[in-house]
């Protein structure tokens, strides 16, 4: 604990530097904001003379408040990016089937059904009893793996 009271601003502002340098090699960006947060301890610390446990909960409390406004910007941003159209299921497999038709490899039983997509067979969900061959357009997924369709 003395170790932390006896931290001077210089000591706050390397801590801050070797956070944001160490953003350049972590994933993600949620250092940067604890940097920041450094650099404002070391502006703290040298105007004020505190105990261990408050530069401690004082730091926790700038860092939730940079990590905040770190989220909000960055929700800010994302929310403003558009994806283009060809891009919006690049990473949902089942997401990109979405408004295509297929036929469907075997008879609708229970409401469930297979069709052939591709070289492989997913599970299809349609309400409607329809016989192996019937076209069926996919409208939705379900738990990420079953098309959901209708009649086509």
């Amino acid at each position: 604990m003395d170790l932390i009271t006896e931290m001077g601003y210089l000591s706050w502002f390397a801590i801050g530097v070797l956070l944001m340098l160490a953003e350049l090699f972590v994933p993600g960006t949620y250092l940067i904001w604890f940097g920041f947060s450094a650099f404002a301890m070391g502006i703290i610390v040298s105007i004020f003379s505190l105990s261990a446990i408050e530069i401690l909960v004082l730091f926790a409390l700038i860092s939730a408040v940079f990590a905040g406004f770190g989220w909000y910007a960055y929700a800010k941003v994302l929310n403003k990016t558009k994806v283009p159209e060809k891009y919006k299921y690049l990473n949902d497999m089942a997401g990109a089937h979405i408004g295509k038709i297929y036929n469907l490899s075997e008879d609708v039983v229970d409401g469930r059904a297979k069709a052939k997509v591709g070289d492989s067979f997913w599970l299809v969900e349609i309400d409607e009893p329809l016989k192996k061959g019937a076209k069926v357009k996919i409208t939705d997924v379900k738990d990420g793996v079953i098309l959901v369709a209708e009649k086509f």
